[in-house]
């Protein structure tokens, strides 16, 4: 009697445990094998998977604990998604992987979520597919490799994520413009999403692609969802996703970048970090560190230099379509109760997941820079503006003397003057 309500105990420990462990880690698999040599591999920045769900990247994330993190744009209704990793050996796993929303939807149907994947024990694996059933006879038929595995040593000091070129972008000159000040400021690698851009823009991409400075990532939004420039949804608004897909750039941008840069900055190309008592981002965040080593999110307020208002005589590059920043050198005052729609320097290892103006999850803590300390040009057009209002700032002058040779460089071998 003792034995055998010892051996149901034990059964029952035994049962709870394994319902525990499937619960916690929400692994479903199976084995299965195929040739999986042989299928392609996926070179879009989006991949439709169905018609509502569309995988950009998978990337290792040890920090959670072994899984494989996969960036996708999924519809609300999403329940149900299984990764499955190819082994090595041939063997296939399917997993059932854990959906996690991003809640920065904005009130459309598509929006951000991570697929949360555990690795299966004993796979030796490069490349994963993905599947919205666990059955075998899945029609999924591209391989997508994971990223970030294993991470690699640390090559850059800062990376520039930009999200997203749209609406045929023509703005040239300010492009350019931008880049060489991010160069100037110590930018190893600017990363942009391009949805698309005009041939001129075009040919200033590739300039600084053969350059070594710039990663294109395609972002074809367009050819898979009805999309906006509107960040929020309202009634009426026939698009399914916010603002070009822009938040799930910016999180795929981050993890494309985790072990690759120390520091990543989250801003528009129409936007610059400017140090005030430092010269170059080096200093501004050795200085920032040192103030704050608890934290790993600097957000810097946003300062509006509206592009109708010009009160330079600096006529340079007029034959090149696009902003001057050198002549629009009056900004909005500040409006201490005003949110200004802050940008961010990060520590991308500390980071689970960002929004546009803050980090949504993070390991350590968030700091607003002061203002005396730096930031953001941002340079564009401006409704309403009353020119007596505006307040006279020059301080982007002072980058000047490497500034202009290096733009006039850059136009020279892009756009000669005939």
């Amino acid at each position: 009697m003792w034995t055998s309500s010892r051996y149901m105990f034990c059964t029952l420990v035994i049962f709870v445990w394994v319902a525990i462990f499937s619960f916690s880690y929400h692994i479903e698999f199976k084995h299965w094998k195929m040739r999986s040599q042989e299928l392609p591999i996926a070179t879009d920045g989006i991949t439709a998977l169905d018609n509502r769900t569309f995988i950009i990247s998978p990337y290792y994330d040890p920090r959670p604990g072994q899984l494989v993190r996969v960036i996708t744009i999924i519809h609300a209704s999403i329940k149900e998604l299984y990764c499955i990793f190819h082994c090595s050996s041939h063997q296939n796993i399917f997993i059932r992987a854990q959906i996690n929303h991003h809640g920065d939807r904005f009130g459309f149907p598509y929006g951000t979520a991570d697929l949360l994947c555990a690795e299966p024990s004993g796979c030796n694996y490069t490349y994963m597919s993905f599947s919205s059933t666990n059955s075998t006879n899945t029609s999924q038929n591209l391989l997508f490799e994971v990223k970030n595995r294993p991470p690699q040593p640390i090559s850059s000091n800062f990376t520039v994520c930009i999200s997203a070129l749209y609406g045929n972008y023509n703005n040239v000159l300010q492009m350019i413009q931008s880049i060489e000040m991010y160069k100037i400021l110590g930018a190893s690698r600017v990363t942009i999403y391009n949805t698309n851009c005009s041939q001129d823009v075009n040919k200033v991409l590739r300039h600084y692609i053969d350059e070594g400075i710039l990663d294109m990532v395609p972002w074809p939004i367009d050819r898979h969802l009805k999309t906006t420039n509107k960040w929020h949804y309202s009634k009426g608004l026939t698009a399914e996703i916010g603002y070009f897909g822009q938040f799930t750039a910016l999180n795929d941008c981050l993890y494309r970048n985790m072990y690759k840069s120390k520091f990543v900055l989250l801003n528009d190309i129409d936007e610059i970090i400017l140090p005030i008592k430092d010269w170059d981002w080096s200093s501004l965040m050795e200085n920032l560190q040192n103030k704050h080593p608890d934290a790993s999110v600097f957000r810097i307020d946003n300062h509006i230099f509206p592009i109708s208002v010009n009160i330079s005589g600096f006529d340079r590059w007029s034959h090149v379509p696009g902003v001057n920043i050198l002549t629009h050198l009056l900004r909005r005052p500040i409006n201490w109760k005003f949110y200004d729609s802050p940008k961010m320097i990060v520590n991308p290892r500390d980071i689970i997941q960002t929004a546009v103006h803050t980090a949504v999850k993070h390991r350590r803590s968030s700091k607003d820079v002061a203002r005396d300390t730096a930031f953001l040009f941002h340079c564009k057009e401006m409704n309403n503006v009353i020119v007596k209002d505006l307040v006279p700032d020059d301080r982007l002058m002072r980058y000047n003397l490497s500034l202009v040779p290096n733009v006039d460089k850059a136009i020279q071998r892009l756009f000669p003057q005939q």
